[in-house]
């Protein structure tokens, strides 16, 4: 592979003067620019574009750190900032990080050696308390509501989402909801939770929550779980179609299923949904992290109530 040092040798120039013909920038005769510019070319030589960045001081580099991409929730913010990135002049680099605190402290220090210009967080580990010191290398925007207003954050006020699909329910006279979530403690957890007490006055038993689910087999896994419930208010509508169809097979009088994103899966089944638009939010939070703004903007979430098919 031709470096710098090779050109250098080769024409007689010194790396300097090779660099400014390369690169563009600085003078350089025409005629020692020519000289060095056909032997680069003659030698198939490439500039190498992260040292150009590192000069530059910036790489257009936009870190967006996913646990996975199982749930529609990643899914859909995924797609919403690639959408808005395509036309920016920006890189979305994906890091996986299974909500493995170590990776996400790892993600951070790359962050703060300038391997991207943001982060974005659809959903974290570790804690705000440890986020906030590497704010000062560049922005970092979470895709939830945070505890400290002065980090910048993207989220759905899914409170009002799951206050209406909660009060639907008691007007259909449900007693008793049992939960299909993925995590014991999320923010997910914490403001289904919330929500449901706030409605029907009662406090959530451990009996109520099953963890664990993120997908439809998932749901379809824990539906037998879910049989003496009136309702089950699962964390997608693909979970939700899952238990559907365990019930549908078993035969057995289906509990009302709440799902939620809006997806196809529910549309097909006329399953009630909430829609947290989490497209919008991936988008937003594209937006968010180029502009450098500290922000922190809400996206109402809405309750969908189609043609009832659970029974």
């Amino acid at each position: 592979m031709t470096s710098l040092s090779d050109l250098s040798k080769l024409t007689g120039y010194s790396k300097s003067t090779v660099s400014r013909a390369i690169s563009g920038n600085g003078y350089v005769s025409p005629e020692a620019k020519q000289k060095i510019l056909d032997c680069a070319d003659s030698l198939d030589y490439a500039t190498n574009a992260i040292a150009q960045d590192l000069a530059k001081g910036t790489n257009h580099n936009i870190g967006l750190i996913v646990p996975h991409i199982k749930h529609p929730f990643f899914k859909q913010i995924l797609e919403g900032v690639l959408e808005k990135s395509f036309d920016s002049g920006y890189k979305i680099v994906i890091l996986p990080s299974d909500y493995d605190e170590n990776l996400e402290l790892k993600y951070l220090e790359q962050f703060r050696k300038k391997a991207f210009e943001a982060l974005i967080f659809t959903s974290v580990q570790i804690s705000e308390e440890k986020i906030r010191p590497y704010q000062k290398y560049g922005p970092i925007v979470l895709c939830h509501k945070p505890q400290s207003s002065q980090i910048s954050a993207i989220y759905t006020q899914r409170e009002l989402g799951y206050e209406k699909a909660f009060g639907w329910l008691k007007t259909q006279n449900v007693k008793t909801v049992g939960f299909l979530l993925a995590r014991e403690k999320s923010p997910t957890t914490s403001v289904t939770v919330r929500a449901y007490e706030k409605v029907f006055g009662q406090k959530v038993t451990e009996q109520q929550i099953m963890t664990g689910a993120v997908s439809d087999e998932d749901g379809y896994r824990l539906a037998d779980k879910m049989r003496s419930f009136d309702a089950v208010f699962a964390n997608s509508d693909n979970i939700a179609a899952g238990v559907w169809q365990w019930f549908d097979e078993k035969k057995i009088p289906k509990p009302i299923i709440v799902g939620q994103e809006k997806l196809l899966s529910g549309r097909l089944l006329d399953l009630p949904t909430v829609d947290n638009h989490y497209l919008q939010l991936g988008r937003e939070a594209f937006s968010l992290a180029i502009s450098k703004e500290m922000k922190q903007i809400p996206i109402e979430s809405d309750f969908i109530v189609r043609a009832d098919r659970n029974k």
